[in-house]
C-alpha cells in the first residue's frame, strides 16, 4: 500500500520526468540533425555519435521510469 506522502509526491515527479525526457529528446534530435551535415570531420562525427549513444541510453532509462509512473497513474 502506498503512503500518503508518496501519493502527494507522485504528481510532482511525473511533470519533472516529462520535462527531462523532453529535453533529452530535443538533444537527440539536435545530434541527429548535426550528423546530417556534410561538413563534419571524422572526429566531429565520432564525438556526436558518442553523445547520441549517451542520449539514447538516457532516453531508455527515462522511458522505463515514465512507463512505471504512467502505469501507476492509470
Amino acid at each position: 500500500m502506498k503512503t500518503a506522502a508518496y501519493k502527494e509526491r507522485r504528481p510532482k515527479i511525473l511533470p519533472e520526468l516529462l520535462t527531462e525526457y523532453e529535453e533529452e529528446c530535443l538533444n537527440a534530435i539536435r545530434l541527429i540533425e548535426g550528423l546530417k551535415l556534410q561538413t563534419l570531420t571524422e572526429e566531429q562525427t565520432e564525438d556526436m555519435l558518442g553523445e547520441l549513444s549517451a542520449s539514447i541510453t538516457h532516453l531508455r532509462i527515462h522511458s522505463e521510469q515514465l512507463e512505471k509512473l504512467i502505469e501507476e497513474q492509470i
